[in-house]
């Protein structure tokens, strides 16, 4: 009953639009992200960003990417993100592309393929990327619900606390293989590192939110990263 209370959660549909718009859910929507270390990671994004028709090929609503700037397991640690409006579009976009054999070779000698997963989202999400503190963890079945729900809580009280514009979202795997078959990764966005600083000042001088935090802390196996990434969006479908 609980293996199948988890697969439930997972599938759980969620809202998705592009363009800082809010997943409001749960409901539609999913994430492709392919891990990658660049070579040159400024020329690999310029070069991302001038031929953007990949991602309409794909039929992804928006996409971007998320440079790793503390926390690596390599130096040039990076990933390309693409939004879709369903999982069912998200997985179907696997089958129009393989970046390890189809990827112009300009791009391709800029970067080696790490991994590739699909990440559907636990809860209601704002595509709005910035300065994200992105944790990766382990969460037994039993306590899968009650985290989501503590990371919801904790969402509203820091944006009632004066945050407006911070963003936490809650995303679980498909298709990750070893690397994430068994996490959730944890995204807490704001829009610069000085404003994500700030918040974590505060906890530390005592926010109410804090306890929340903590609490949701508890349910929590294992951490198994903790970066922070710089994330921007370079494709619209609209």
């Amino acid at each position: 009953m609980k293996k199948i209370i988890l697969i439930i959660t997972l599938l759980t549909p969620l809202h998705l639009q592009s363009d800082h718009h809010t997943i409001g859910g749960p409901g539609e929507g999913a994430f492709n992200a392919l891990a990658v270390q660049a070579h040159d990671v400024t020329k690999y994004v310029n070069l991302l960003k001038s031929d953007l028709s990949l991602f309409t090929a794909l039929g992804a609503t928006a996409g971007g990417v998320c440079i790793t700037r503390s926390g690596h397991d390599y130096l040039g640690q990076m990933l390309v993100w693409s939004a879709f409006p369903d999982l069912a579009s998200a997985l179907h976009a696997n089958t129009l592309y393989d970046p390890t054999s189809q990827a112009p070779q300009a791009l391709a000698k800029l970067r080696t393929i790490k991994y590739g997963t699909t990440w559907k989202g636990l809860k209601s999400f704002r595509l709005d990327p910035g300065w994200e503190r992105v944790l990766k963890v382990k969460v037994s079945a039993d306590n899968l619900n009650a985290y989501v729900e503590s990371l919801r809580e904790l969402e509203t009280a820091i944006i009632n606390d004066g945050h407006e514009t911070f963003n936490l979202g809650v995303f679980g795997p498909f298709g990750g293989g070893v690397h994430e078959s068994q996490t959730l990764m944890v995204r807490a966005i704001s829009p610069t590192a000085r404003e994500s600083g700030q918040i974590a000042d505060e906890y530390f001088a005592g926010a109410s939110w804090g306890r929340i935090w903590e609490k949701s802390r508890t349910m929590i196996d294992e951490v198994v990263s903790d970066t922070y990434e710089l994330c921007e969006q370079i494709y619209s479908a609209e």
